[in-house]
């Protein structure tokens, strides 16, 4: 009987000495994830749908108002979903509205509005929810859902 509590009292001490994952401060956050979304849609913007899956996990699950319509489930998918747009996407210049990011220990919720704009002209605006997880030192999307503000 001594054995087992001298064996749990070991593990309680390895597993209390363990090194927590650090996660970076609030602001720091906010700063990668609103740095990962310019960067993911600075590639859309230039006419290439698959760098928005540059910062993806694996197990991300997406939607949109385009054509996935249906959820998008693994990076596969994803990756293939964006490939059928190539050459649909016309080079454009942006602006990021209204943008938010909540974090949550090792979750990071980025909200925000997508203003595309083509030789000048205002293009359909659109609404952005994606979900961010910080896993093995860098943070990754987890899923992404993006659709068209309704115009009223």
């Amino acid at each position: 009987m001594r054995h087992y509590v001298s064996l749990i009292f070991i593990l309680l001490i390895f597993i209390s000495c363990t090194a927590k994952q650090e996660v970076p401060g609030q602001e720091a956050v906010e700063q990668a994830i609103l740095a990962m979304e310019r960067q993911a849609l600075d590639r859309w913007s230039a006419g290439d749908p698959v760098g928005f899956a540059e910062n993806a996990a694996d197990d991300i699950t997406y939607y949109d108002d385009i054509a996935a319509q249906t959820r998008l489930d693994g990076l596969e998918e994803l990756r293939s979903y964006l490939t059928s747009l190539e050459g649909q996407i016309p080079a454009h210049d942006y602006e990021l509205l209204d943008t938010r990011v909540q974090v949550y220990g090792d979750i990071a919720i980025s909200t925000l509005h997508y203003q595309p704009n083509v030789d000048g002209e205002p293009g359909p605006l659109w609404k952005a929810t994606d979900v961010y997880r910080f896993s093995n030192g860098e943070w990754r999307m987890v899923h992404a859902h993006w659709s068209l503000v309704k115009q009223e």
